[in-house]
This record gives C-alpha cells, sequence and structure tokens, in this order.
C-alpha cells in the first residue's frame, strides 16, 4: 500500500512538473508573438485548454513567469558557455564552438532565442538586466578576458571583445528572422566564426 502510494505520489509530481513546462513553452511564444504586456494569464490558459486557475497553481502571477522564463535561458546559454570554456580545446576552437552553440540554439529553439533576444526584460522583471547583457554575456566576457592575458588572443577592451564573439552571430541570426537569408543559418556558420577570428586572434598568428 504504502508502495503504491509513493508510485502514485511519483506520478503526481511528473505531471505536475509537465504542466508547468507546457505553461513556460506557450508563455514563452506568446510573449514572442504578442508582447508581454499584451498577454494574459487567460490567453496562456485558452492556449493550453486549461482553466486561469491551473495556470495560478503553478505560478503567483505572469510576471512570475517571465522570472521563470528568463533563469532558464540564463541557465542554459551559461551551461552551454561552461562546457566550452571548461574543455581542453585551443582558445581558437573554443570560440568556433561558441560560435557555432549560439547559432545552433537559434536554429534548434527559434523561440527561445527570439525570447533572449527581443523581449524587454528589464521592463518586465525589475532590476534584472537583459539576456544578453547578463550572467552569459560576463561568462563570455571574463573568459576573454584571461584568454587575453595569456597572449591567446589581441588585447583590447573585453566588452568590445565580447560583442564581436555575440554580436556577429546574433546579427545573422537578425537577418534570417528578417528573411533576407533563405536557406539554413547553420551552413554560414563557418563564416561568421572566421570573421569573428579575424578579429580576436592575436597578431603574432
Amino acid at each position: 500500500m504504502f508502495l503504491f502510494f509513493l508510485l502514485s505520489m511519483k506520478k503526481n509530481d511528473e505531471r505536475s512538473l509537465l504542466t508547468r513546462n507546457r505553461i513556460l513553452k506557450k508563455s514563452m511564444g506568446l510573449f514572442v508573438l504578442k508582447g508581454y504586456h499584451n498577454t494574459t494569464v487567460r490567453d496562456i490558459a485558452k492556449e493550453l485548454s486549461v482553466s486561469t486557475g491551473a495556470i495560478y497553481h503553478h505560478f503567483n502571477s505572469k510576471e512570475e513567469i517571465a522570472i521563470s522564463l528568463f533563469d532558464n535561458t540564463v541557465l542554459l546559454l551559461n551551461n552551454l558557455f561552461n562546457n566550452i570554456i571548461k574543455s581542453n580545446k585551443t582558445t581558437e576552437n573554443k570560440i568556433k564552438e561558441f560560435v557555432y552553440g549560439i547559432i545552433r540554439v537559434a536554429k534548434d529553439d527559434h523561440i527561445m532565442m527570439e525570447y533572449a533576444l527581443n523581449v524587454k526584460h528589464k521592463e518586465i522583471i525589475k532590476g534584472v538586466k537583459p539576456i544578453c547583457s547578463s550572467g552569459p554575456f560576463h561568462l563570455l566576457r571574463t573568459f576573454l578576458n584571461n584568454e587575453m592575458k595569456k597572449g591567446n588572443i589581441k588585447k583590447m577592451n573585453s566588452y568590445i571583445a565580447t560583442v564581436c564573439l555575440t554580436g556577429i552571430p546574433i546579427r545573422l541570426i537578425q537577418v534570417k528572422w528578417d528573411k533576407v537569408i533563405k536557406d539554413d543559418i547553420f551552413n554560414y556558420k563557418d563564416i561568421v566564426f572566421e570573421s569573428v577570428w579575424e578579429i580576436l586572434k592575436p597578431s603574432s598568428v
């Protein structure tokens, strides 16, 4: 009987987590499509075919949904960048993986990347910086600053270096979203990396 109770509790927890993730995914899509301020909890509930009460069972407010989405997105990018930084690859290959990773996320999860780049998070969440200048950005800046000290990349302002690393692939992504580029953006990963590395590589190379 006790085992049945535990299994039942586990199933309920899994169902609850699944519902929470569905709410987050649908909310992200609506925030990107309609804008945060134009999306209501009722809109989210309608899209999911659930009651508003079901939404409030998991989140106290629309802002709490936005905070969870922000935290999840930052965590994903932090994990991506940390894994590259901790690898045994050369500096050049790490920078290549950063470029590839940013483009891959945009290709595999368009909505998440559009949420990260286009939604004005500081207007929604008090005291927060936009994702493109928060934790993941500073993680890359610290990495590049350390590589400069080792002589592995050209010495320059670390903010400029980080903008070069992130800005070129992000601009490619935005051009793709504007339908200027028709084919797969991953086809351009190598030329984007070469452009970034041309700026960052040490003078001796």
